[in-house]
C-alpha cells in the first residue's frame, strides 16, 4: 500500500490465535432501518475540554467488541486465526456498524454486547469503502447509538473507545482533538478519501469503533493510523470515516441484505 512521505498506514485489527490481521495494509473493516435519535447534549464544552466521563456514559453502551475467526487449511491438517475489532449499534434491530476489514471473509463471527458474547452474522462488506454491517442473533436489550447530524471541524475535541489489543475489562477510551478534514489514504482496495483525522490513540482492536464528539455523538468509524517508515515518523495521527458517509452505506448493506 503506498503511503505519501515514506508513511505507512496500519489497520487497527487486534490479531491474536494465529495472528490474523485482516487485509488492509496500513493502519488498523438504502433504507434508513431507524431514525437517528434526537441528539441531546450530554457535556459542556470549556476551550478545548471535554467530560469524558459523560461522552462514556453516552457512547460505551452502543459499543461492542467483534471477533472474527477464519479457517486456514495448510495441506491435511486445518486451524483457525481471530481477529479483534470494534462496532456500533445501530439500530434496535442488532444491525452492528464496522469496518469491512475487521470481518471481511470471516468464517464466524462473535460479537460482545451488554457484556455477553453471542453469534453475529455478516449482513454486507463494501471493502472499498471499508464498511461492513453484521446483525446480531439476539438484538434484545440494544442500545442504539446518536449519531452527528452536523460537520465536524478542526480543534473539535473527541474521544476515541474500542477493543483495543483486545483487552480484557470493556473498552480502552482516549482523549484528542480534529486534527485534520478531508483526508485520503491508500489502501489495497483503493483509497479512502474525505476522512478525519485525529491526535486521539487509535490502536489494534479500535478498527470500526465509534470517535464522539462533546456531546457523546459519533461523528466517525475509527480505521485507520499512520505508522513511522522510511526514515518518516508519525506520532498520533489516525484516520475516521465520517459518520454520514459510513451511514449511507450501511443503509445500502442493509437494503441489499
Amino acid at each position: 500500500m503506498a503511503a505519501a512521505a515514506g508513511l505507512t498506514l496500519a489497520a487497527v485489527v487486534a490479531g491474536a490465535a494465529g495472528g490474523y490481521v485482516a487485509g488492509r495494509s496500513g493502519d488498523d473493516t438504502v433504507i434508513r432501518t431507524a431514525a437517528p435519535v434526537e441528539a441531546q447534549p450530554v457535556s459542556a464544552v470549556s476551550g478545548a475540554g471535554i467530560d469524558v466521563a459523560a461522552v462514556i456514559k453516552a457512547v460505551e453502551p452502543s459499543t461492542v467488541s467483534i471477533v472474527s475467526r477464519i479457517v486456514q487449511q495448510r495441506g491435511p491438517f486445518s486451524g483457525y486465526a481471530e481477529g479483534a475489532g470494534t462496532g456500533i449499534v445501530l439500530d434496535s434491530e442488532g444491525h452492528i456498524l464496522t469496518n469491512a476489514h475487521v470481518v471481511d471473509g470471516a468464517d464466524a463471527v462473535k460479537v460482545t454486547v451488554n457484556g455477553k458474547e453471542q453469534d453475529a452474522s455478516i449482513v454486507g462488506v463494501d471493502a472499498d469503502e471499508d464498511i461492513a454491517v453484521v446483525k446480531l442473533s439476539d438484538p434484545s436489550g440494544v442500545t442504539p447509538a446518536t449519531f452527528a447530524t452536523g460537520d465536524v471541524a478542526v480543534g473539535d475535541p473527541v474521544v476515541a473507545i474500542g477493543n483495543a489489543l483486545a483487552l480484557e475489562g470493556g473498552p480502552t477510551v482516549t482523549q484528542g482533538i480534529v486534527s485534520a478534514l478531508g483526508r485520503t489514504i491508500d489502501t489495497d482496495e483503493g483509497h479512502l478519501d474525505g476522512l478525519i483525522q485525529t491526535d486521539a490513540a487509535i490502536s489494534s482492536g479500535n478498527s470500526g469503533g465509534p470517535l464522539a464528539n462533546a456531546s457523546g455523538q459519533v461523528v466517525g468509524i475509527n480505521t485507520a493510523v499512520a505508522a513511522s517508515g522510511q526514515g518518516t515518523q508519525a506520532s498520533n495521527i489516525g484516520f475516521v470515516i465520517p459518520i454520514a458517509h459510513a451511514l449511507d452505506l450501511a443503509q445500502q448493506l442493509i437494503a441489499g441484505d
